[in-house]
């Protein structure tokens, strides 16, 4: 049993540091103002936060948003997990029930909204708490902020998962935008997690596809981006990060660009990364064309090192 949830195990992306400072910052925040979440999958994050709302006594709810669709990209984690704990696979397909079933009696916290993110829309009740997972790249990141701008005040806390998770780049690439917006709370160690909280609103303009768009970087602010941003990452998870500048550089038509920075990564040698790179590999084959001429740079590398 989960001791801060009173429930079973729930398959989780997000490490037990993640969950438990959910936890923490959602008792800090409920009372002033709405909880969110945008992405549950399965619920162990959301079971966190609902624990969190139950030990706090108030009589609110975390407004949950998600598809709740097992996608078939996660069924080699999700086997993983489950073969080394000796329990059943879960289905692929339709993943409400298995996230109702699994937050048990927590489910009185939570109002589920299921559908696509981009669609939904919030009015001018203060948010104090976002914790994203959903939104990852700029058109889900824009109409977020948009669609739920009225309710984003000066002091809302935001954490954004997957902030070091190198193939969401898209995420650190549009907060860099939106900088002067943010103020650093946190880094969730262990996890990709960072933490900001609101120091000034912004308008609608600031935050459009447009606004936000990758198109229009060059190859020297893309290097000023993850520059600044190691100042505030975990000093574990610096060199994943850096190969998000590398999938960025590619994906905006700089491929040597790219390469060189991963050159560089590799160079280094840690595992991690080239276990990243292995897993991506075998698990993406749609990497495999889009990102080539990075994938052709470390097979060179993990010949070397064989």
């Amino acid at each position: 049993m989960d001791p801060v949830t009173g429930l079973p195990v729930i398959p989780a992306m997000t490490t037990d540091a993640e969950r438990e400072c959910y936890y923490r910052l959602t008792r800090e925040a409920v009372g002033s103002g709405a909880i969110i979440e945008f992405g549950a999958w399965l619920g162990a994050s959301t079971a966190y936060i609902a624990a969190a709302i139950r030990d706090s006594g108030e009589p609110v709810k975390a407004h949950v948003y998600d598809k709740f669709q097992s996608k078939q990209g996660h069924a080699k984690k999700v086997r993983a997990f489950y073969a080394k704990r000796g329990l059943p696979e879960i289905p692929l397909g339709d993943a409400l029930p298995v996230f109702e079933a699994n937050l048990g009696p927590l489910m009185q916290h939570v109002e589920v909204h299921q559908g696509q993110i981009e669609r939904e829309t919030w009015g001018d009740e203060p948010i104090s708490l976002i914790i994203n997972d959903a939104p990852k790249r700029v058109p889900a990141i824009s109409a977020m902020l948009t669609n739920f701008g009225g309710g984003i005040e000066v002091s809302t806390v935001m954490a954004w998962q997957d902030f070091c998770h190198f193939p969401s780049y898209e995420i650190p690439a549009c907060l860099y935008r939106l900088r002067d917006h943010f103020e650093f709370v946190e880094a969730i160690v262990p996890g990709t997690t960072l933490v900001f909280r609101v120091k000034s609103r912004w308008n609608e303009a600031a935050v459009a596809p447009r606004a936000l768009a990758l198109t229009d970087w060059t190859v020297g602010a893309v290097t000023c981006a993850w520059q600044h941003w190691l100042d505030f990452v975990p000093a574990e998870k610096a060199a994943l990060f850096r190969c998000g500048q590398a999938m960025f550089l590619c994906d905006i038509g700089h491929p040597k660009d790219a390469v060189r920075a991963l050159d560089d990564v590799l160079s280094e040698g840690h595992q991690d990364v080239f276990a990243k790179w292995r897993y991506l590999r075998d698990s993406r084959p749609d990497f495999l064309v889009r990102y080539a001429p990075l994938f052709e740079c470390f097979a060179r590398h993990e010949k070397l090192a064989a």
